[in-house]
């Protein structure tokens, strides 16, 4: 049984960096749990919350506040470690938190559909699902990832002829919701009766992955992951003043 402890965030970080497959991180990283064996630190679960964090939880639980849970923002451990290392160390910070910080309600997270992930670690440990969403992102050729939020940062518009000037392709896949209640079995039920959503154990699996991709052509459905690979060019937002005067023009048309 794996045992976590805080971990400092630049080690963390670092190791995030070496293994996982993306190489930004959420805004708001807060808490940092880790497990040590005799190569160093070998995995990471980084807690935090998203962009919107009152948002996402009220959405789901109107009754709870940003204060009452942590959304994960990173899990990750070497690729050397058993497969089932990850799901243990879920189990292992569920524990962490139900004794240091007891005032925490649950956990949230999100799996990766666009990556090809509905989320097997988080089934693996026994968290309940929430369904899925079709959230959406652009990829150049050769595969780099673009945030929405990017585009507005940079170009200040999500105009499909900017995107497309760009050589960029837009996709479409889903996020599935998953959460593990902290709380006592009267707060988890009262939960459960609020909340808009239904949390089940009926898991997605590889065969509920789906993507639409546009090309500049119009959107086309398949079944085929897209390939996508770390941040690179596209990571930082530029300052206002170098926004090219082409996409100016573009965010102005009618």
């Amino acid at each position: 049984m794996l045992d976590v402890d805080l971990v400092s965030p630049k080690d963390a970080r670092a190791l995030c960096l070496r293994w996982h497959y993306s190489n930004i991180f959420p805004p708001h990283c807060m808490v940092h749990l880790g497990f040590h064996d005799d190569r160093g630190l070998a995995g990471v679960a980084i807690w935090g919350w998203g962009t919107r964090p009152r948002h996402t939880i009220r959405r789901l639980f109107p009754s709870l506040d940003t204060r009452d849970y942590w959304e994960l923002c990173r899990l990750c451990c070497r690729d050397d470690l058993p497969r089932n290392t990850e799901s243990q160390l879920l189990a292992a910070c569920t524990r962490w938190f139900r004794e240091h910080q007891p005032e925490k309600v649950l956990l949230f997270t999100w799996a990766d559909g666009i990556r090809g992930k509905p989320g097997y670690v988080y089934q693996a440990a026994g968290w309940l699902y929430g369904g899925f969403i079709t959230t959406e992102i652009y990829l150049t050729a050769e595969g780099e990832p673009v945030h929405p939020r990017f585009m507005i940062t940079r170009y200040g518009t999500r105009r499909r002829e900017v995107w497309m000037v760009l050589g960029l392709r837009k996709v479409w896949g889903r996020q599935f919701r998953y959460v593990k209640f902290l709380c006592g079995h009267a707060c988890r039920k009262r939960l459960l009766r609020e909340s808009p959503v239904e949390w089940t154990r009926l898991y997605p699996k590889t065969r509920d992955l789906a993507w639409a991709i546009d090309a500049g052509e119009g959107s086309r459905e398949t079944r085929d992951p897209p390939r996508i690979e770390r941040t690179g060019r596209f990571r930082q937002p530029a300052p206002a003043t170098t926004r090219p005067r082409l996409f100016e023009t573009a965010a102005g048309c009618s």
